[in-house]
């Protein structure tokens, strides 16, 4: 770990600004760093602007070196305690944890965090009226705004309170969710946890499990027009994937539906000849149990093709927040599964502005007033729970 600042984080997002480059090639993405940072300073009163300067940063997973690195200098700008988690193997990736004073374990009472990261292509910021498009706008460069100044104005509104919250901003997110399952070597044990993810500036009441899985089947390969020569496994696969199609999965009016999507589908290997081989890949959202999803799934396929677990994890039951804010469950993954203290927390949110249904595309776009109204929310939430302890 790095703790503040100095010269060995500094080469560390050199080195991944670098990633082989010509000296001069390295220079100039480094200056343009530097004015990255220079610009959220500048913003610093300007949610927006902050948001658009954050969003001039391209952090698409495995890059999110320079924007780690341009937030970090801006909160140690403003006071905050910063330390660095490096990523094994990946030494210009790190996570970042900012407290209001040196940080001790298990670390802060009330915690935000969301993720640096966000998926190709970048797409830099665009102001659209009352909106600012672009990659990260929601998901989730304006979570980390939006946390950011909340956090600045609970510690000029209730600074007695200041070294109780702390922010955690993680890597891949988006991917494997490394930054998380590192960042769990933190040991932190906050009482609440509050991730940042576009929710349509609701309270998440659930969030979906999910079951990958792929089917392979295998058949015997054979002249099309001697089909009694052989076996093909397309046929076989279609008929299973039919039948998982057509099972009632469950339902239910508080935790939605659960979903099932065939995503990938190959197989076969001439027009003229029965296909020896054929697979799917299937993603099926959970609202109860993925491990009792997935024997319902094996009892289906019943021998008739190979299933190999591509990932699992349950549901997340979150938590309804102490103010009446709207509240429903959403269908997206996030980090919290594998937040190893989750189910020892007092309370778990997950909340945001934008929406996710925009998020990872072309249109994907922040509403300037839910951006700025998530702060007063995220304000609120802290302060309730603080009033709900009697502190």
């Amino acid at each position: 770990m790095i703790a503040n600042s100095g010269s060995t984080d500094f080469g560390l997002v050199v080195e991944g600004l670098c990633n082989g480059n010509d000296t001069y090639q390295c220079q100039s993405a480094f200056r343009l760093r530097i004015t990255a940072m220079e610009a959220l300073v500048a913003a610093k009163h300007d949610i927006a602007a902050f948001l658009e300067a954050m969003m001039s940063i391209d952090s698409t997973t495995g890059k999110e070196g320079a924007l780690g690195f341009a937030v970090k200098e801006f909160l140690k700008a403003e006071g905050f305690n910063i330390i660095l988690q490096p990523i094994p193997a990946h030494p210009h990736r790190f996570n970042l944890i900012a407290t209001w004073g040196q940080f001790t374990a298990p670390g802060p009472r009330i915690l935000f965090n969301t993720h640096l990261d966000t998926v190709p292509p970048f797409l830099p910021p665009v102001r659209k009226e009352h909106e600012i498009w672009g990659r990260g706008s929601n998901d989730a460069k304006g979570q980390i705004a939006s946390q950011i100044f909340a956090l600045r104005r609970l510690i000029g509104e209730v600074p007695h309170l200041a070294g109780q919250v702390g922010l955690l901003l993680v890597v891949g997110e988006e991917t494997d969710h490394i930054g998380m399952k590192e960042a769990n070597k933190f040991s932190l044990q906050p009482e609440y946890l509050i991730v940042g993810e576009p929710t349509d500036m609701k309270f998440a009441t659930l969030q979906k499990g999910a079951l990958k899985f792929k089917l392979t089947v295998k058949g015997t390969a054979a002249h099309s027009g001697y089909p009694h020569l052989g076996h093909s496994a397309i046929e076989t696969l279609l008929d299973i994937l039919e039948s998982l199609r057509h099972y009632s999965w469950p339902k239910s009016g508080e935790n939605g539906d659960t979903t099932l999507n065939i995503g990938l589908i190959n197989g076969g290997q001439a027009l003229n000849a029965l296909a020896a081989e054929a697979s799917a890949q299937i993603f099926i959202r959970v609202t109860e149990s993925s491990k009792d999803l997935l024997a319902v799934v094996e009892k289906l396929v019943n021998g008739r093709a190979d299933i190999e677990i591509l990932g699992i994890n349950e549901p997340v039951r979150l938590t309804r927040p102490p103010i009446p804010y709207p509240s429903e469950p959403v269908a997206f993954n996030t980090d919290i599964p594998y937040f190893d203290y989750r189910n020892h927390c007092k309370g778990l949110f997950l909340f945001g502005p934008g929406s996710i249904q925009n998020a990872h595309s072309l249109k994907e776009f922040m509403p300037i007033d839910q951006l700025e109204e998530s702060v007063d929310v995220l304000v609120d939430l802290v302060k309730a729970l603080f009033a709900k302890r009697g502190v």
